[in-house]
């Protein structure tokens, strides 16, 4: 289950928005040239980027990198998928998102998978959402992308269709394309988490609280344990003025987990709403 409030693990340390924002194969352009031309300057502006990047690495470390790619290099088919899994996870250790995006992504054209696809369309919306403007847009078109290569190589897959939608949300060119999807996958499994957490979160940001509160409720009888979640629900009812009811939620986080950053951020809830309370 990919919970979105956990989705922060995977941005540790962020390259730069640049590294990774290079269109590739696969966007359509009218003109051939000017799409080999483009990714040539997109190809070579990531090799400029992962250099920098390496000159401030440990020895060791670099070592291990740098071994990776000359298999990578004096491999060929398919053979490359397993040195480029090995940068993959070489990056990972080094909390580059970024890089380790990339590497997925071209897993994904060699072996052109569904799975792969939707590896690498998870990295970037899940990256997606550390940047704003030009940068998110960017990213989340490069997700969209990939999910969609993976939903026409695997249709009907619940988990792809959930982050097909939220990727169209997100992106804000065709959110309800991306609503009807969620609603596809609920209306297949009722009890999808994660289709009823971005639905949720997706009633919040359109002010519509009462199906939030809806969403949330069912995600916290599907999974009481979820503490997180009593924080939307608890958000979604004190927008509706249910102060008494928000606060009810608030505390039950406590008698659920022992997380100390999760319990400080429910009491300066409780907090909040009972001063406003006694304004």
């Amino acid at each position: 289950m990919n919970i979105r409030l956990l989705s922060v693990v995977l941005a540790c340390t962020l390259v730069g928005a640049a590294i990774i924002l290079a269109p590739r194969a696969g966007k359509s352009q009218k003109d051939s040239t000017k799409t080999e031309a483009t990714n040539s300057t997109g190809e070579a502006e990531f090799n400029e980027q992962l250099e920098s990047v390496k000159k401030a690495m440990d020895a060791p470390a670099l070592a291990g990198i740098e071994f990776f790619e000359s298999r990578l290099n004096q491999s060929t088919g398919m053979a490359k998928t397993t040195w480029l899994d090995s940068l993959t996870s070489a990056w990972d250790r080094q909390m580059r998102p970024g890089i380790s995006a990339e590497y997925v992504y071209r897993k994904a054209e060699l072996t052109n998978t569904a799975e792969d696809w939707f590896a690498a369309g998870k990295r970037y919306l899940g990256i997606s959402r550390f940047f704003q403007g030009e940068d998110q847009q960017a990213l989340n078109e490069r997700a969209t992308i990939c999910l969609e290569k993976a939903n026409e190589l695997k249709s009907g897959n619940n988990e792809t269709k959930t982050m097909l939608g939220a990727a169209y949300v997100e992106g804000g060119k065709e959110p309800m394309k991306g609503i009807f999807l969620l609603r596809e996958v609920i209306a297949d499994d009722p009890e999808n988490i994660d289709a009823l957490l971005n639905l949720g979160f997706f009633s919040m940001q359109s002010g519509q609280y009462d199906k939030a509160e809806e969403r949330f409720k069912t995600v916290v009888g599907l999974q009481p344990e979820l503490a997180e979640v009593r924080l939307y629900l608890a958000e979604a009812l004190q927008a509706q003025g249910k102060d008494d009811l928000a606060i009810k939620e608030l505390k039950e986080i406590k008698k659920i987990t022992s997380d100390s950053l999760l319990i400080q951020e429910t009491d300066r809830r409780i907090g909040q709403i009972e001063l406003n309370t006694k304004l």
